[in-house]
């Protein structure tokens, strides 16, 4: 009676240990088949999206340039006072003494 317990035990364990070498030889296949897989590294996608950008940062870095020396063109040609005003004020300022000069030799007399 114990001896067909025992038997019945090693049938199952004999099943197990067969399923497992099973498994194991699947692993083994899998393994190798993954082994022989090969993956390159592509970065072409990365490098043109990087070539992309480093035109637009270059294009729009030329226009602020051009930008920044044309503002620097009119604010060495702008004048703050243009010469008509400037010629206008010395003359009322030259009528103005006139006038001041006359009223004190008058007032002098």
């Amino acid at each position: 009676m114990g001896y067909k317990k025992l038997d019945e035990v090693m049938e199952l364990l004999t099943e197990e240990l067969d399923g497992f070498n099973k498994s194991i030889d699947r692993l083994e296949k899998l393994t190798k088949n993954v082994d022989d897989i090969k993956i390159k590294a592509d970065t072409s996608k990365i490098e043109h999206l990087l070539e992309t950008h480093l035109k637009v940062s270059h294009h729009m870095h030329t226009q602020n340039q051009k930008a920044i020396q044309h503002l620097q063109d009119q604010i060495t040609n702008s004048k703050v006072v243009s010469k008509v005003q400037l010629w206008l004020q010395y003359v009322i300022w030259l009528m103005s003494l006139i006038i001041i000069g006359y009223l004190v030799i008058k007032v002098m007399n």
